[in-house]
């Protein structure tokens, strides 16, 4: 019992490994072919569309970095223009030049002195809120006038003292060095020379106000001023303290010409970012907006799309599981039932209520299960006749085999009786034929007794090459005198490819006699035997054809049964001993013929290496 349910348990282990395993490559196959694709496809899109967002979002900072550096040009340029307002055709500050450097002023001079222009220079500087202070210089750095901090003044002359310009210059405080920003215009006379230069400065904290720079461009896009070097004028409103003398770490400034791109910056922040030139003017606007936030609607999207197919994946996973324990259980099913059938059991049956290919499946395994249960119960009862039979022919070979001993012992001392008696008789005419046919009789008796012994106690046959065309040429010969007495020709046909077989060459020539005998005795006078021998896939096959009386189909079955014969002479073993003979050597002897036709009776003998005769270790058994 514990064997039984230790061989149970392995056949359902083994049964739900396998149901396992072809779940599993159910599934895979059908993650493969259903969720991969789409898992592919939403990665490709999330990449193409954050490409197409992330080069869309680098041309609007390209834009908007170009209207940020016209709008800069545009303060600066209101500025310088705001400077030579005050000082077109101002006769009042040229007198006033005039008079501080000791030249003839006129009548204007006489009110233009150095507080009156610096009260005017503080009136103008009310109007200018942008800037830090005016001062009125000369060329040579002399400050003639002034309004705002004394430390905001910083009278020096440009490269250009005729055209308006705009300079940046460090300046160190005490919390460092930080640029300022002088506008200068000059102040010419009448007569068109450069009478003074006007300033105007503007602090670091201001400018951003002076430029009208907003902290944000748009959402949280930061702006920024820097000079031609990468130092900014304009710090980033995010950035911690600056260090206005050294460049921004920003990929973008290297380049000469306006770009944008993607990079990182100093923070290691994921920035996308535009660099546009300010025109006339030796700075660049820059414009940054950091990519989690350009992409984080499409990244939400993107997390999103992940939770989605997460869910969507589980629900395949429990489908796709579903529907291949649906496919596999019934499998498992046969499987378990072929293993009952292997074991024995025909009375298995497994549930068929598919109606798909599977529920087919389990109905033509049952049909055949009930199939097989009716073909055993049949060789069952075939192989039990055929048990009673071998056991009466043993039970018949054994008494045979008894009798004929009994009985050769008296034969042979009546055959010898039976000379003497005949040479006594001498010839006698009366006594002579009566004698001769007791003699016939008595052969007759012995070889009958003969062919029951072989029949009783079949030889072991000894293997050795056999040459087919000298064992056919012996067979003949043999047999040829009982041909010339019917007037029978025998031809012969031998392959000469034919190479030796493995076999008992004394048996194998007993078996064809027999062959040859049956031939002759169903020709008629003047009949015809052919006999030929070939190698047909990798056996030997000898057949003898003769054109005969034939057999009846009803007695083609049983001319291979002991004692069976349809003449009135011969005991009915030949064909027996033939077939006998024949399964020692591991081959096999069939019959065809046809009435009115003929017969043919060919020996199959394999050729390959001698190998003990199964078929005799069974008869022996």
């Amino acid at each position: 019992m514990s064997l039984w349910r230790s061989a149970v348990v392995r056949m359902h282990g083994w049964r739900w490994s396998m149901q396992g395993r072809l779940n599993r490559r159910l599934l895979m196959w059908f993650l493969l072919f259903s969720i991969v694709p789409l898992i592919g496809t939403n990665a490709v899109g999330y990449r193409r569309s954050q490409g197409i967002i992330r080069r869309t979002v680098e041309r609007s900072l390209s834009s908007l970095a170009d209207v940020q550096a016209q709008l800069v040009r545009d303060r600066v340029d209101r500025h310088l223009l705001s400077l030579q307002a005050i000082v077109a055709g101002n006769e009042f500050l040229v007198a006033g030049v005039r008079r501080a450097q000791g030249r003839p002023s006129g009548e204007m001079g006489q009110v233009a002195t150095r507080t009156a222009m610096d009260e005017l220079l503080a009136r103008k500087l009310a109007e200018l809120p942008a800037f830090t202070a005016l001062y009125l210089f000369t060329p040579s750095g002399e400050v003639l006038a002034s309004a705002g901090p004394a430390s905001a003044v910083t009278p020096a002359a440009p490269a250009d003292p005729r055209a308006p310009s705009v300079t940046v210059g460090l300046s160190q405080l005490t919390r460092g060095a930080e640029p300022q920003f002088r506008l200068v215009v000059p102040l010419v006379s009448a007569h068109g020379a450069v009478a003074a230069l006007l300033g105007g400065s503007v602090e670091p904290a201001s400018f951003r106000d002076f430029l009208q720079l907003p902290v944000h461009a748009a959402g949280h896009v930061d702006g920024y001023v820097v000079d031609d070097q990468g130092r900014p004028l304009v710090a980033p409103a995010t950035s911690g303290p600056v260090d206005y003398t050294k460049p921004l770490a920003n990929p973008l400034l290297t380049q000469a010409a306006a770009a944008a791109g993607h990079y990182r910056d100093a923070s290691d922040v994921d920035m996308l970012g535009a660099v546009a030139p300010v025109p006339n003017h030796p700075w660049r606007v820059v414009l940054e907006q950091p990519a989690a936030e350009a992409l984080g609607e499409l990244r939400a999207l993107g997390g999103l799309s992940l939770l989605l197919e997460l869910v969507f994946g589980l629900a395949l996973v429990a489908i796709a599981w579903i529907v291949a324990a649906d496919i596999v259980a019934p499998v498992g099913r046969l499987v378990h039932a072929t293993r009952q059938v292997a074991a024995g059991d025909l009375r298995v049956r497994v549930a068929a209520t598919q109606s798909d290919e599977i529920g087919e499946l389990g109905r033509a395994f049952n049909e055949m299960t009930s199939a097989l249960a009716d073909t055993t119960g049949r060789v069952a009862e075939l192989h039990r006749r055929e048990i009673e039979r071998a056991s009466q022919l043993a039970t018949v070979g054994e008494l045979a085999s008894g009798i004929a001993h009994e009985i050769k012992n008296p034969v042979v001392g009546v055959s010898n009786g039976l000379d003497l008696v005949r040479r006594r008789v001498g010839a006698d005419a009366t006594l002579r034929p009566i004698t001769d046919e007791m003699a016939r009789q008595l052969t007759r008796i012995q070889q009958a007794l003969q062919v029951l012994l072989t029949f009783a106690r079949p030889a072991t046959p000894a293997f050795a090459p056999v040459e087919v065309s000298e064992l056919i040429e012996r067979a003949i010969r043999l047999v040829l005198p009982a041909g010339d007495r019917t007037g029978a020709t025998i031809q012969v046909h031998v392959d000469p490819r034919l190479p030796p077989i493995p076999g008992d060459e004394e048996m194998l020539h007993h078996a064809l006699v027999n062959v040859l005998m049956n031939a002759l005795q169903a020709c008629a006078p003047g009949g015809r035997i052919v006999v030929s021998a070939s190698a047909v896939d990798g056996e030997a096959r000898i057949a003898v054809a003769d054109n005969g009386r034939g057999i009846a189909p009803e007695h083609v079955d049983a001319v291979f049964k002991p004692f069976f014969t349809t003449r009135h002479t011969g005991t009915g073993l030949g064909l027996s001993i033939t077939r006998e003979i024949a399964q020692r050597h591991n081959g096999a002897v069939v019959l065809t013929s046809e009435l009115g036709v003929g017969t043919v009776v060919t020996i199959h003998l394999p050729l390959g290496a001698c190998t003990a005769p199964r078929v005799a270790e069974a008869m022996a058994v």
